[in-house]
């Protein structure tokens, strides 16, 4: 062969090498929780999440979920705690004096503050709905890294998001109307936090449900100080919420009948019921 046809062969074979090639597409971005170094093309990268998962007790005991389970409160009475539900909602981490959130956002229809009309408004999406069952809530995007000193959280809604038309939430939206709705209707809203209590041990003994709307929990946040650690390099951010439910029934006596004397002693005791760690 000579050497004009030997190098004719040479760049066809390099030439369709280069036609067949078809680059590896990924994430490149470090910070991604998908990074892929041997990607050649950047694309689909996915980015740390914020995760609070809910951890329940009563008291320095674990608890599973048992609808009918039976405590004892600190008179020695019996109560069974058939199902809590509350909303948490403004979920906002601080570092070096600074407020950060999550990135996500969602357009939600609501009611106008005047009536009548509806409005399209954009909200930051980090509503969660948490029930009494030990599992990681996603909240969103969130990259920021590195130590946070506060952590400050909403329980129950804003009064803009109070004004959401249920029904015209996405799917999947804490926001929809649930199996036990805590959406009251358009004049009463959302209600924030619900206890389902039977005051005794007796089968036979009707639950009592503890609502608790806007107006009786209008501003109440959870706040917590420590050193939230947030490492760089493509990790979530998982923080653990604890709700101790012997601090939540503390101080009431089951055998007065009182709901609103309930509803008042637990609205005491709500600023010990939360810790928050990781």
């Amino acid at each position: 062969m000579n050497r004009s046809l030997f190098a004719f062969c040479c760049l066809l074979c390099i030439f369709s090498q280069t036609a067949c090639f078809e680059p590896k597409e990924g994430c490149l971005d470090i910070e991604a929780t998908n990074f892929d170094a041997s990607a050649d093309k950047d694309c689909c990268c996915e980015y740390p999440q914020l995760i609070v998962e809910a951890l329940h007790r009563y008291g320095s005991d674990s608890v599973q979920y048992v609808p009918d389970a039976l405590y004892e409160n600190n008179a020695g009475q019996l109560f069974r705690i058939k199902s809590v539900a509350f909303y948490l909602s403004e979920i906002q981490l601080f570092q070096n004096g600074g407020l950060l959130a999550v990135a996500d956002t969602v357009h939600l229809r609501t009611y106008a503050p005047g009536g009548g009309d509806t409005l399209k408004e954009v909200f930051t999406d980090d509503f969660l709905l948490l029930r009494r069952t030990p599992v990681d809530n996603p909240v969103g995007e969130f990259r920021p890294a590195g130590t946070f000193e506060k952590v400050r959280i909403r329980l129950g809604l804003s009064p803009d998001a109070q004004r959401v038309i249920p029904r015209l939430a996405p799917a999947g939206s804490p926001l929809r109307i649930q199996g036990d709705s805590l959406w009251y209707g358009p004049s009463a809203g959302y209600v924030f936090f619900q206890a389902v209590v039977v005051r005794d041990s007796m089968q036979a003994t009707k639950p009592d449900t503890l609502a608790f709307t806007q107006s009786q929990l209008p501003d109440f946040f959870i706040e917590k100080t420590g050193n939230y650690l947030h490492p760089s390099g493509g990790y979530d951010f998982r923080l653990k919420l604890g709700i101790d439910y012997q601090k939540m029934f503390d101080g009431i006596d089951w055998s007065n009948g009182d709901i609103s004397a309930w509803k008042s002693q637990i609205a005491l005791n709500l600023p010990g019921v939360f810790s928050v760690s990781q």
